[in-house]
C-alpha cells in the first residue's frame, strides 16, 4: 500500500514539474504574467507568470483520477473534491486575470463572490460525504464547511507575498497530515495528501527564490480549499480539539491572517487590499535574506504542525 502511496505522490509530483515547464512557455505568448510596474506592492522587478496555480491543479486532478482507479469506494468523494476544488480554482483565476493589479480590485465585489462560491463549494463537497462535521446538523455544517474555505483561501492568499512562503507552508502542513493518516489509519486521507503534496513540491521547484513562476490566487485558493478538505477528515461532531488540532495544522497562514485581518481593520482598511505589513516583510525589511526569512516560517511552520497532529490525534 505505502508502495502505491509513494507512486501516486511521484506521478503528481513528475506531472506538476514538466506542467510548469510546458506553463512557462504557454505564458511567454498568452502573456499570463504579473506584472510588478505600477503597483506599490509588486516586489517582483520582472514579469512572472501566474499560472502555477494551474500546473498545482492539472497534477493533482489527474493524481486524484488514478488514484480512483484502484480505490473505487473514493470514487463519489473524488469527485466532489474535484467540482469544488474547480469552482474555487477558477474563482482566484478569475481574480488572476482581472483583479491582479491592486488599482483594479473592488472589495466589495470580490467579497460577493468568495462568500456565494465557498458556499457553493461546500455544497458540492457535501453531496461527495465532505463537510466539517462539528455540527450533526447538515445545512448548519456545509454553512460552517463554507466559513472554513472563505478563511483558508484567503489565509494561505495572504502568505503568497514572497518566494516560496505560502507553497512551504502548505507542504509542511500536507507532512503534518500524511502523519496523522498514518496514525488514524485513514486510506483516503494518506494518498490524497501524498498526491496534492506531490503537486505542491513540483511548483516550489520553481518557485523557491528567486522564483521563476507564481501560484497566483488560482494557485493559493486551491491550496486553501485542500486544506480545507484536510481538515474534514478529522472533525468530529462537537469536538473543540478536533477543530482546534486541524487549525494548528494549517498553522502560520491561519494565525498570521487573523492578526492581519484585525490590524486593517483597526486601519480602517479593506481586509481584500494587500499591504506590506506581514510578519514576513517586517523581517525582509530589517534586513533578513529570503532564505532566514524561509527558515523562521518554516521553523515556526514546523512546531504549529506538530502541536496540531498531536491535538488531533488526542481525538482519534
Amino acid at each position: 500500500m505505502f508502495g502505491f502511496i509513494f507512486l501516486l505522490f511521484f506521478i503528481s509530483f513528475l506531472i506538476s514539474l514538466f506542467l510548469i515547464i510546458f506553463l512557462l512557455k504557454i505564458s511567454e505568448k498568452g502573456k499570463f504574467f504579473d506584472i510588478p510596474w505600477g503597483d506599490a506592492l509588486k516586489i517582483h522587478k520582472l514579469p512572472i507568470s501566474y499560472l502555477g496555480g494551474l500546473a498545482m491543479i492539472l497534477s493533482a486532478i489527474a493524481g486524484l483520477v488514478l488514484a480512483s482507479f484502484f480505490y473505487k469506494n473514493f470514487y463519489l468523494q473524488i469527485v466532489g473534491i474535484i467540482l469544488s476544488a474547480a469552482v474555487i480554482f477558477l474563482l482566484g483565476f478569475w481574480d488572476d486575470l482581472r483583479w491582479k493589479h491592486i488599482s483594479k480590485i473592488k472589495p466589495c465585489r470580490k467579497f460577493l463572490f468568495l462568500i456565494i462560491l465557498s458556499l457553493l463549494a461546500s455544497i458540492f463537497l457535501m453531496f461527495g460525504g465532505l463537510r466539517i462535521s462539528f455540527f450533526s446538523n447538515i445545512y448548519l455544517g456545509i454553512f460552517l464547511t463554507a466559513g472554513y474555505i472563505f478563511i483558508f483561501i484567503n489565509a494561505v492568499n495572504y502568505q503568497d507575498g514572497m518566494d516560496g512562503l505560502a507553497a512551504g507552508l502548505a507542504a509542511i502542513s500536507l507532512v503534518g497530515f500524511i502523519a496523522l493518516s498514518a496514525i488514524s489509519g485513514n486510506i483516503f486521507s494518506l494518498f490524497f495528501s501524498a498526491v496534492i503534496l506531490g503537486a505542491v513540491l513540483g511548483f516550489l521547484a520553481f518557485n523557491f527564490p528567486a522564483a521563476k513562476i507564481f501560484m497566483g490566487d488560482s494557485g493559493a485558493y486551491f491550496i486553501g480549499f485542500i486544506l480545507v478538505v484536510l481538515a474534514s477528515f478529522y472533525s468530529k461532531h462537537y469536538n473543540i480539539l478536533s477543530l482546534v488540532g486541524s487549525i494548528f495544522i494549517v498553522g502560520v497562514p491561519i494565525f498570521e491572517g487573523v492578526f492581519t485581518n484585525i490590524r486593517r481593520i483597526l486601519r480602517k482598511k479593506s481586509i481584500f487590499l494587500g499591504d506590506r505589513s506581514h510578519f514576513y516583510d517586517r523581517l525582509l525589511q530589517k534586513g533578513f535574506s529570503a532564505q532566514k526569512t524561509l527558515f523562521v516560517f518554516y521553523s515556526i511552520q514546523f512546531l504549529f504542525v506538530a502541536a496540531g497532529v498531536i491535538i488531533t490525534a488526542i481525538t482519534l
